[in-house]
């Protein structure tokens, strides 16, 4: 479980493009993310691990997305994707494999939130925007 978010609102939609100029390395974000925090980035690379998430803010208004696992050659970073949704509707934007590029901003908080396999998410990417390379 993902666990609730104390998040903006973001809302975005997949498209195809290409490859991004002015994307960085997740190893640069990897080797210091308190230096990060808060930055918005441009990150290229392969989704694994994906998941769907749905769930529901503190105000119980309705969360769903996804998350999944960013891995280019320097490294791999979590990224979750939450969008405001209608009951029982997951957007399924990304696929296991996928080659993408995610527009996000680095956040490195205490706020619990677990990937699927239990571990804490210390520093994360939250998507704003992705883009499924050609």
């Amino acid at each position: 479980m993902w666990g609730l978010l104390a998040c903006g609102w973001l809302w975005a939609a997949p498209v195809l493009a290409a490859p991004a100029d002015g994307a960085i390395s997740i190893g640069s974000i990897t080797i210091n993310p308190m230096a990060n925090n808060r930055r918005a980035v441009i990150l290229q690379g392969k989704a694994k691990d994906v998941s769907g998430y749905q769930g529901e803010d503190s105000y119980g208004r309705s969360l769903c997305g996804q998350g999944f696992m960013l891995e280019d050659e320097t490294g791999s970073l979590d990224v979750l994707y939450l969008i405001r949704c209608q009951a029982n509707e997951t957007p399924q934007l990304v696929g296991e494999g996928e080659r993408v590029v995610v527009h996000a901003t680095i956040d490195v908080s205490p706020d619990k939130v677990k990937n699927k396999e239990g571990k804490e998410l210390l520093f994360k990417a939250m998507a704003t925007k992705i883009i499924r390379e050609k």
